[in-house]
Order: structure tokens, then sequence, then C-alpha cells
């Protein structure tokens, strides 16, 4: 891409984005390490302000919002030792989000029982790749707020 469309195509990208959206992030890991490095990310990305960074374990998943979403993407277990901590973590994480039942959840994961262990079938289920990794981003609809009366 020429050099004066990128910098138009970053111009029209930075018009476009809405300063005054109300938006609470919440990232959590129940590794430190990880929390450290995804603060470091956040900090060199620009955005973590706008992140409340926790070290947790799934199980402790809410929130008092009645509305949310939550994305995740979590272990694969593409290594022998996390496969057999998989079915485990995604019970832990389908008992947790089930408190939340208006919410929805988007997962990345190659792990093809998430559905099983999470206890509900996705309401959609794409195939994707993480380079050379087939992976499936799981769509777990909850519902929608309602909508907000036009001011007259």
């Amino acid at each position: 891409m020429p050099k004066k469309l990128w910098y138009d195509a970053i111009n029209e990208a930075e018009d476009l984005i809405k300063r005054d959206v109300s938006m609470q992030i919440q990232g959590y890991d129940i590794d430190g390490d990880m929390i450290k490095a995804a603060r470091q990310n956040a900090e060199d990305a620009g955005v973590l302000d706008y992140i409340h960074f926790q070290q947790r374990p799934v199980s402790q998943l809410s929130h008092a919002k009645k509305y949310g979403f939550v994305i995740t993407n979590p272990p694969y277990g593409e290594r022998l030792e996390e496969k057999r901590a998989l079915p485990g973590l995604y019970q832990e994480f389908g008992k947790a989000f089930a408190g939340l039942d208006s919410w929805s959840c988007y997962m990345i994961t190659s792990y093809e029982e998430v559905q099983k262990y999470f206890g509900r079938q996705a309401d959609k289920n794409r195939k994707i790749y993480n380079g050379m990794l087939k992976t499936y981003f799981y769509q777990f609809m909850g519902l929608h707020p309602p909508k907000k009366k036009p001011e007259q």
C-alpha cells in the first residue's frame, strides 16, 4: 500500500473512533506472569488506561452489570500437560459463565470438545486458522440489552 493511502487509512480510522463510549474492560488470568505481559502489551498499544487487570481463576468470573460479553482465547491443549487439564478448565469456565446468563461469550480455541465441557452448544461456530493450527471461533450469544427509546 502506498504511504499516502496508508496515512489516509490511519486518519480515517482515527476520525471513526468514538471516545465518549463508556466501557469497562477487565483482563485476568491465574498466572501473574501473563497479567504482567498483558499489561505491557496494553501499554505498548496505548490502551492501558482502559483495562483493569486482575490475577484470579476463571471460577471467579462474575460481574455486577446485567449485559456484557467475554472474549477469550483459553489454552488450546497443544502441549500434553495442558490436555489433561482442559476438560476441568472448560467445565469451570462454563459453570462460572452460566451466572452471567444475559452475557455473550466469544472463544477462540483448537480444543474440539469445548461445547461438551462448557455445558452449552455454541450459537455459531466458525473454523479459522492460527498459523497452520486449525482453531474454532465459538459464539455463545446472550440477550441483547433493550433498545433505548429515542429522546423526543
